[in-house]
């Protein structure tokens, strides 16, 4: 049985432009939702955080948001 691991870094602050977690790139219903979501729900969620890894966060890690690009 696969085991998806929380993206969450432990930065846990919510952007209120974008309404993304500034650590994890997670939307506030994707955080409430993981711990019951499938493996396969969670791979999900982990793809469209990595594509909003790459439209917010060109910085790659330095807990911004560029929410309003």
């Amino acid at each position: 049985m696969l085991m998806v691991e929380s993206p969450c870094i432990s930065v846990c602050q919510m952007d209120p432009a974008c309404g993304l977690c500034r650590g994890c790139f997670r939307t506030r219903d994707e955080i409430a939702d993981w711990s019951s979501a499938t493996d396969h729900t969670r791979l999900r969620i982990l793809a469209a955080v990595a594509q909003r890894r790459e439209e917010h966060d060109p910085w790659q890690g330095d807990f911004r948001c560029d929410c309003e690009r």
